[in-house]
């Protein structure tokens, strides 16, 4: 199984995967932190210098790796003798849908969207706010959750 996981920022999805992988002995990933690995750089300094547009296309780059590395996974399943059928997770960043490119691709594999309610998503964000959230007013943030919330469920339609 591939799993793509979805869901605003902070809605736990990087927690998630590591916690399914571990358990179910399976490779995973997270967007955010390949990003970061890969541009040795925060996102935050990334969008500083760069720009929300080149990162979403940078984003877009490693998204569709992904595909590549859960594909190439599967031999080294038979060597451990874990079932074939898990080939691994992906944490997504929660921007990810804003990419027409990123939702046709992501509408063709398996999601699973996490939704926690808002009051808990904003208390996360205030603690520990994404690049995306940082400076944004509750009211900004909301605005951003409901836009995206729309993107979401389209791609579980």
């Amino acid at each position: 199984m591939k799993l793509y996981i979805i869901g605003f920022s902070s809605a736990g999805k990087s927690t998630l995967a590591r916690s399914l992988a571990a358990s179910w002995n399976i490779p995973y990933w997270d967007t955010d932190e390949i990003f970061v690995q890969e541009h040795s750089q925060s996102i935050a300094d990334y969008v500083l210098k760069q720009g929300w547009e080149a990162f979403r296309k940078a984003e877009s780059d490693i998204l569709l790796k992904t595909q590549r590395w859960l594909s190439a996974s599967e031999s080294s399943f038979s060597e451990t003798k874990i079932d074939q059928q898990y080939q691994g997770i992906v944490a997504c960043g929660g921007g990810i849908v804003e990419s027409e490119i990123n939702r046709a691709f992501l509408a063709g594999q398996r999601l699973l969207w996490l939704n926690p309610p808002w009051e808990l998503l904003v208390s996360r964000i205030r603690q520990n706010p994404s690049a995306f959230c940082a400076g944004k007013s509750e009211q900004e943030l909301y605005k951003d959750f409901r836009r995206r919330c729309i993107l979401y469920r389209d791609l579980l339609s």
